[in-house]
């Protein structure tokens, strides 16, 4: 009898500046499914790193590149598995990865897969996505790591060299990146608009408004299991500053999250 083909390996890989709040849930919320998580720092002085040492799995590399395809790449050359799951910190899964990942990684048919993902806006309970299927918030999240595969362009960056057959997964997450301190989110714009060669273009803007005139659409779905309950109480702290975005929406009347 044949012995079974032994069983594709999932490295994870992040690039973190200053991430000790949403970190340890999205590492928890996608550890099962990996065999390693590559992280490189890009010079946090906040817990960052503290929080990615206390996992097992972790191996810590650091750079002061200013590209994000740089650092991207970077931890892409780290990696040592069949396939990379390539994460954000501020990401964090549903836990029905751990089931459908195993899955995916075995068919030899797909070069690599897209996830959607709730893009969260000033509040755990309010989203830029219009639906649950809103192809604005869909992204390749896992690929199958081969020679040639890397990013490019120094900010939003662009993977290439994957091959043509990419599937869905049917997989989400939540972005939790525009819940943070709004100065913090100002401070990423700039240093996006530096690597634009836009320099300067956001210097008179208050960030405790620069997100008042994005639209916004009820968050209804729970949050990821990892997280819900440190969303649940920081929502409550802040619903008893009186911050209004931060009491929950009513229930949707029609209750199916579908496009028009």
């Amino acid at each position: 009898m044949a012995a079974p083909s032994p069983r594709p390996t999932v490295s994870a890989n992040y690039i973190v500046l200053n991430e000790e709040e949403f970190l340890p849930y999205s590492i928890r919320s996608i550890y099962n499914v990996v065999d390693e998580i590559v992280v490189v720092d890009n010079g946090s002085t906040d817990r960052t790193l503290e929080v990615a040492r206390s996992f097992a799995k972790v191996r810590i590399y650091h750079s002061d590149a200013r590209d994000f395809s740089a650092l991207r790449n970077l931890a892409l050359s780290h990696c040592r598995g069949d396939w990379v799951m390539v994460m954000c910190a501020d990401e964090v899964f549903y836990r029905d990865v751990e089931e459908v990942v195993p899955r995916l990684v075995r068919d030899p048919e797909v070069d690599a897969y897209t996830c959607r993902y709730y893009h969260l806006m000033r509040s755990y309970y309010y989203m830029q996505n219009c639906c649950d299927h809103d192809e604005r918030y869909r992204r390749i999240f896992l690929f199958r790591r081969r020679p040639g595969v890397r990013y490019e362009r120094p900010v939003h960056q662009v993977l290439v060299g994957i091959g043509p057959h990419v599937r869905d997964s049917g997989l989400y997450y939540v972005h939790y990146g525009y819940t943070k301190d709004p100065v913090l989110i100002l401070e990423r714009w700039k240093l996006y608009a530096e690597l634009e060669g836009n320099p300067g273009i956001y210097d008179q803007l208050d960030p405790q408004h620069i997100l008042d005139d994005r639209p916004l659409h009820p968050f209804r779905r729970p949050h990821p299991e990892v997280i819900r309950d440190y969303i649940e109480k920081k929502a409550a702290e802040r619903a008893a500053r009186g911050e209004k975005l931060f009491r929950k929406p009513p229930p949707d009347p029609e209750g199916d999250g579908s496009c028009m």
